[in-house]
């Protein structure tokens, strides 16, 4: 939801006039009428744009339980190799999946600049977008430890733990 609040503060400040614009493709998709504006009559009227930003954020995580034919779980990370300094050659590192958060940003920006494609579908993009902004933030959807790993007993031997 964060990154929804940000998404709405920097365009309020550098480009207002594309508030009506998002606001009007988020209105296109049925969650609008289903979900987000029930919930927007309990916010004050100067609050309600950016609450409706910071719902369509986190529509992502909601549709995993009641929309799972929207559901796309390899969009929501990227697998990027980490291997700390001194591990040994045989700790093998691989390649992320070829679905990841940075295909998933790229079509999911497509879509929402091609001005023929459905209401609905640029709406669906637009909430993934501000969504996937705020993943791609968060260490643990960018990386993947890839590490020999110890066991106490040899941690007790001296050797040290990664």
């Amino acid at each position: 939801m964060l990154s929804g609040m940000i998404a709405y503060q920097v365009l309020q400040q550098e480009y207002p006039q594309t508030i009506e614009k998002v606001k009007a493709v988020l209105q296109k998709y049925p969650w609008y009428a289903n979900q987000w504006q029930a919930r927007l009559q309990d916010v004050s009227v100067a609050d309600r744009d950016m609450v409706l930003f910071m719902q369509a954020a986190r529509w992502a995580d909601d549709i995993r339980t009641r929309d799972k034919t929207q559901n796309r779980p390899p969009w929501h990370y990227i697998n990027l190799p980490f291997k700390p300094e001194r591990q040994p050659d045989n700790v093998q590192t691989r390649e992320p999946e070829q679905v990841n958060i940075l295909t998933a940003l790229a079509e999911n920006e497509r879509v929402v600049r091609n001005n023929s494609s459905d209401a609905g579908q640029r709406a669906i993009a637009l909430a993934w977008l501000f969504h996937l902004v705020g993943d791609i933030h968060q260490p643990l959807h960018a990386a993947h430890l890839v590490a020999r790993l110890t066991t106490p007993k040899a941690i007790g031997a001296g050797m040290k733990s990664v």
